[in-house]
């Protein structure tokens, strides 16, 4: 990944000056959160153990904080 001094500044944030091939890595590990949310929350629906309940929301406010996280660092 970029340097820290190659960031660039967006409104508040700053984002880093990422690669073509970096971009492209980045927008594959979101399709994949965003994936493994998406299933997270139809699994809870159906699940009936309470503690298997609670490992699958916890998957889902995980990948929901990285889908985050990557969505601000994507240009």
């Amino acid at each position: 990944m970029a340097k820290n001094s190659n960031k660039k500044k967006t409104g508040s944030t700053q984002k880093p000056d990422l690669a073509v091939h970096e971009t492209l890595e980045l927008h594959e590990v979101l399709t994949v959160k965003q994936s493994a949310y998406l299933k997270a929350n139809m699994m809870e629906e159906m699940a009936e153990d309470k503690e298997l309940k609670k490992i699958i929301r916890k998957d889902s406010t995980d990948s929901k904080k990285a889908i985050k996280e990557i969505q601000e660092l994507l240009p």
